[in-house]
C-alpha cells in the first residue's frame, strides 16, 4: 500500500465534498485551499449530486405515471446521450419526455433532425460507443434503435422483464450487460441510475459494484497490488472510520460513491505529478446551485444510514 497516497485520497474525498457544500451555502470561490481542487474539475463526491445525475432524478426517473419499465428505459438512453438539452429538445417537440413505448424511429429522426440543426446530442464519456463509424452509420437514429431494441415492451429482445424478475444487483447487472455493445460501465451505471427511482428502492449500492477504468486507475495509486473492488470496499471503511466523513441526509458515501471518488483521484492523482498552469476553475453551472433532489427512499430509516 501506497501510505501517502492513501492519506492524500481521504483529504481528497473531505475536500471535495466541503467544495460542494460551500457552494450549496452560497460561499464565494475559491472553495478550498488546495490549488488541484481550485484549478481543475472533478465530480461530487456523491454520484446523485453530479448535474447529470440531477437532471435525470428531477426529470427522468420519477415523472408520476411511468413505469419501471420506462425509468430504466430512461436512465439507458439518458446515459447514452448524457446531454439534458436533447432530452429537453425532445419534450418540446412532443409535449413529454419520451417513454419506453416511444422509442422508435420517429424519436431517432427527432435526435437526428436536432443535429442536423447544428445542436449537440451526445456530450461526456458515456457516449463512447463501440458502434461501427463506417458509411452509412447514423449515430443518433442508431442509439435510439438500441435503446427501442433493448427497452421498447413489444420488442422481442426487450430486456425490462429479465430485469426485473432478477434477484440481486449483480443480476440485474448481468442482464444490461448482455445487451449488444454494452459493456461494464454503462451497465453500472444504469443500474445505479435506476437505483435511484422509486422502482429501484430494494437495491443497496453497498451490495455490488463494478470497478470502472478511472476507478481501477484510482486504486492501484493507493494499492497497486489488490484489485481495485477491493481497493473500493477498503477505501470505504476508511472513509467511514473519519471524524469529518462526507453526509448526504445521513448517508454515508456508498461503494459506488467511493467507486466513483477513486476515478476521480486518478486525476488528482496525475495533476499531482504535472501540475497544470496556474488558473481558477470556472463552474459550467455558475452561481448558487438549486438544493439538490435525491432518491425518496434515501430520506426513510434505512439500515445503511449507520452502516
Amino acid at each position: 500500500m501506497n501510505v501517502d497516497m492513501a492519506l492524500t485520497y481521504l483529504d481528497f474525498v473531505v475536500d471535495r465534498h466541503r467544495v460542494w457544500e460551500r457552494r450549496q451555502a452560497g460561499g464565494v470561490g475559491p472553495w478550498s485551499p488546495d490549488p488541484i481542487l481550485q484549478r481543475n474539475k472533478f465530480t461530487n463526491v456523491y454520484r446523485v449530486l453530479d448535474y447529470g445525475s440531477q437532471f435525470l432524478l428531477r426529470e427522468l426517473l420519477n415523472e408520476p405515471g411511468i413505469t419501471a419499465g420506462d425509468a430504466l428505459g430512461r436512465a439507458f438512453l439518458y446515459r447514452m446521450s448524457n446531454e439534458p438539452l436533447t432530452w429537453q429538445h425532445t419534450r418540446a417537440m412532443w409535449g413529454h419526455y419520451p417513454r419506453a413505448t416511444d422509442f422508435d424511429r420517429a424519436m431517432g429522426d427527432t435526435w437526428a433532425d436536432y443535429r442536423d440543426a447544428g445542436n449537440r446530442v451526445f456530450s461526456g464519456a458515456y457516449t463512447i460507443m463501440p458502434l461501427p463509424g463506417v458509411g452509412g452509420f447514423d449515430k443518433a437514429r442508431e442509439v435510439v434503435n438500441m435503446a427501442a431494441t433493448s427497452f421498447h415492451p413489444d420488442s422481442p429482445t426487450c430486456v425490462t422483464p429479465a430485469f426485473l424478475a432478477a434477484g440481486s444487483m449483480a443480476e440485474r447487472f448481468a442482464v444490461l450487460r448482455g445487451i449488444p455493445n454494452v459493456g461494464d460501465f454503462i451497465a453500472m451505471q444504469v443500474l445505479t441510475d435506476f437505483g435511484y427511482s422509486r422502482f429501484g428502492m430494494d437495491q443497496d449500492e453497498n451490495a455490488f459494484v463494478v470497478p470502472g477504468p478511472g476507478a481501477r486507475k484510482g486504486a492501484k495509486e493507493i494499492w497497486p497490488e489488490k484489485k481495485a473492488a477491493w481497493v473500493i470496499a477498503w477505501c470505504r471503511e476508511q472513509v467511514l472510520q473519519l471524524p469529518d466523513c462526507p453526509s448526504v441526509a445521513g448517508r454515508p458515501p456508498s461503494m459506488m460513491d467511493i467507486q466513483n471518488t477513486l476515478c476521480e483521484f486518478s486525476k488528482y492523482a496525475r495533476f499531482m505529478r504535472k501540475p497544470e498552469p496556474a488558473r481558477v476553475f470556472k463552474p459550467q453551472h455558475p452561481g448558487t446551485p438549486t438544493p439538490p433532489v435525491l432518491p425518496e427512499h434515501w430520506l426513510l430509516p434505512k439500515q445503511w444510514l449507520t452502516s
